[in-house]
């Protein structure tokens, strides 16, 4: 059996690789990333416009936020860091839905009084406010039943300061 070598000449970055991907990302590299916080938030945004196929593995342990507030009063893993990343990796297109994702990483004002962020908490949950009566239907149902469950388990003394109501 002979032996025989086989090498070849890349150029990097491989334009016409990079333009196939921008035109079929369901066909692009598959790459697995192991992160937490927010570290590869915005490459995620950019990533998405290349490859569908990656994998993300984030940690459970945002501390900061609204995903404090909501471990402590839930006792739950904290979900901000995974909805951060899932909002990245979200198509926010036209195909995409972007009321919903305008909706998700909107965050309630931190310098409101309780009864002001209550307020547009119940507006949303009625399908009063503007970002959720943009939404078609059935999906501003779902998110208003989901909001509706969240309203009703919410603790009396619950901080809604600079909540994201992707993470309720």
């Amino acid at each position: 059996m002979k032996k025989i070598i086989i090498s070849r000449q890349v150029t990097i970055p491989d334009l016409l690789r990079i333009r196939r991907y921008e035109r079929a990302p369901e066909l692009g590299p598959k790459i697995l990333f192991f992160s937490g916080g927010s570290a590869l938030t915005d490459i995620s945004r950019l990533l998405k416009k290349y490859t569908h196929n990656s994998i993300h593995l984030v940690t459970p342990f945002d501390s900061g936020g609204s995903s404090a507030i909501l471990r402590h009063a839930f006792d739950m893993p904290a979900v901000g860091d995974l909805r951060s990343r899932l909002m990245a990796l979200a198509d926010d297109t036209i195909s995409g839905h972007p009321e919903i994702y305008q909706l998700f990483t909107y965050r309630l004002p931190k310098d409101a009084k309780r009864k002001e962020l209550l307020a547009q908490l119940e507006a949303m949950i009625s399908g009063k406010d503007a970002r959720i009566k943009i939404i078609k239907n059935p999906m501003r149902n779902l998110i208003c039943t989901h909001l509706q469950m969240f309203y009703e388990a919410m603790p009396d003394k619950f901080d809604l300061k600079g909540a994201s109501i992707g993470n309720l």
